[in-house]
């Protein structure tokens, strides 16, 4: 079953991919430069979540130049009329590698997301339980989805394929705002406990850039979910930008508190009055993990320790 224009709709989507693949190059280059070159502790599952994200998203930029190459220069397929929109959408193997690489780079980015309200939260796991559990109904219907589209008797249109696939937009939706919403209150709570020592709010660049880098996922999954319910082929054809996009959060949110920080001290002394020392200004490090002995012991959502520790927050951009 072929779209109308689902060939224009596809070079669309994969040209602004393209661009969007770009900038996750260049985020991917500040990352590792703030992970590897800054004689910091960073945690491995930071290195590991870029190195992962950034692979995905090159074999799905790889295999989507691939897929535009075999659908438009094919003469087999450009002689049959609608030949090249009917191609984009069937179940060829490109189409459903890139439908998996997807869904592989959505589940790593969420549970990466959840990963951090875990820390911010004191590694409290009464939060992080009921967001597995979203997150694995999220996945599952995602994965339903895409075995669905494969199967002869089915189509990227059909009714079964299509009820999945809302299903699975509407959840991941809910749990990535709902995640995000987490993190940011917690560093909104930190920062109110800490203001009083320093005259302002140390965590409210750390939480703007966390709900800032969390909506524009969301965004993008928003305008996807509106296009699908609508009846419009091109919710399924943004899914090439929503894999790049999916990418560009994590990496945002590294880059933008990692470039460019000092370091900062606090320390628990033997006595029961906390020495606290700042270096200027306060800031925040999204690689080093710190010790330090502030009451209430907030956490940053990308320190790996388990004791009672704050990391250095805040940077005016």
């Amino acid at each position: 079953m072929a779209a109308p224009n689902a060939d224009r709709m596809f070079i669309t989507s994969v040209w602004f991919e393209s661009m969007v693949y770009g900038i996750n190059c260049v985020l991917f280059g500040a990352c590792i430069y703030i992970l590897a070159n800054r004689n910091r502790k960073s945690h491995r599952v930071l290195f590991v979540s870029c190195i992962f994200h950034i692979s995905v998203s090159t074999a799905h930029n790889i295999i989507s130049l691939l897929l535009s190459l075999q659908g438009f220069t094919t003469s087999s397929i450009t002689s049959i009329p609608d030949g090249s929109s009917m191609y984009v959408v069937a179940p060829t193997t490109f189409m459903l590698t890139n439908l998996a690489l997807y869904v592989c780079n959505v589940l790593a980015q969420d549970l990466l997301l959840i990963w951090r309200l875990y820390v911010v939260w004191n590694h409290n796991w009464k939060f992080v339980v009921p967001s597995l559990i979203v997150e694995a109904a999220h996945i599952a219907c995602a994965i339903v989805a895409v075995f669905l589209i494969a199967q002869p008797n089915e189509h990227l249109f059909s009714y079964n394929v299509q009820a999945f696939g809302k299903a699975s937009w509407s959840i991941g939706l809910v749990l990535n705002t709902c995640v995000t919403f987490g993190i940011a209150y917690r560093l909104w709570l930190a920062g109110r406990e800490v203001s009083d020592l320093i005259g302002r709010n140390a965590y409210k660049a750390a939480m703007f850039t966390v709900i800032e880098s969390g909506a524009l996922i969301a965004s993008c999954t928003l305008i996807m979910f509106v296009l699908d319910i609508t009846g419009s082929p091109s919710g399924f054809m943004a899914f090439n930008v929503a894999i790049q996009i999916a990418t560009t959060t994590p990496l945002l949110i590294i880059a933008r508190l990692g470039l460019g920080l000092t370091n900062i001290g606090t320390h628990f002394g033997k006595s029961s009055s906390p020495t606290v020392t700042f270096a200027q200004p306060v800031q925040i490090d999204v690689t080093e993990e710190i010790c330090t002995t502030y009451p209430m012991a907030p956490m940053s959502p990308f320190a790996p320790r388990k004791t009672g520790s704050m990391q250095s927050f805040y940077r005016d951009v």
